[in-house]
């Protein structure tokens, strides 16, 4: 069954659903070499350490069940723990770099077509609509300038661009990165490599 997202992703067609229309942005892209990036690798070092530690496991017995709460109990009352959590911390490995990341969009507001124009991507679905928001360091703000086809809130997406360090506040959260977002294309697995859920 965990082959069945990947095997997805290799032969599902994937649809562009962006296109930046801005030459420059697309010149300075091309004379880079994009890193594919996992969202572990936005976290720095000591932090994700911390989160790392209360990471909690798929509960499936009573056992397991008490061992996550009193995990959240402890993390509750660490104070390393809720710094992490509201961290906007960054990696300088990625500023000014092309990049590929996979996850998941939040439409912080929409053009007059409808169509997606500030939005945040995520590490995992729900973040900021449903659950509360990932650590800022978790968290990419970016503009889309153009037409977004088929969005769907559920659909993970692969959003390649130039990445540079930046604060975005927004009532639905803050991010401690922005993207020059090139293009956006469908994504077949699961984006978030850090998180168990």
């Amino acid at each position: 069954m965990q082959l069945q997202p990947k095997l997805a992703q290799w032969f599902l067609s994937k649809p562009t659903h962006y296109t930046s229309a801005n030459t420059a942005l697309f010149n300075k892209f091309d004379a880079l070499i994009p890193a594919n990036v996992e969202w572990s690798q936005l976290l720095p070092q000591e932090e994700k350490g911390v989160l790392k530690k209360y990471q909690q496991s798929q509960a499936t017995n009573p056992t397991e069940f008490n061992d996550n709460l009193l995990l959240s109990i402890e993390a509750a009352s660490d104070p390393t723990y809720s710094a992490a959590m509201t961290s906007v911390n960054s990696v300088s490995t990625y500023d000014e770099q092309a990049i590929s990341i996979a996850g998941f969009i939040v439409p912080i507001d929409y053009s007059s077509s409808e169509s997606p124009a500030n939005i945040f991507i995520v590490p995992y679905f729900g973040a900021c609509i449903h659950f509360p928001p990932p650590p800022p360091n978790q968290m990419i703000f970016a503009q889309l300038e153009g037409e977004f086809t088929d969005f769907d809130i559920s659909q993970a997406y692969k959003i390649t661009g130039i990445m540079r360090r930046g604060l975005f506040e927004d009532p639905l959260g803050t991010s401690a990165y922005i993207l020059d977002v090139v293009s956006v294309e469908s994504y077949f697995d699961n984006p978030d490599d850090f998180r168990q859920h």
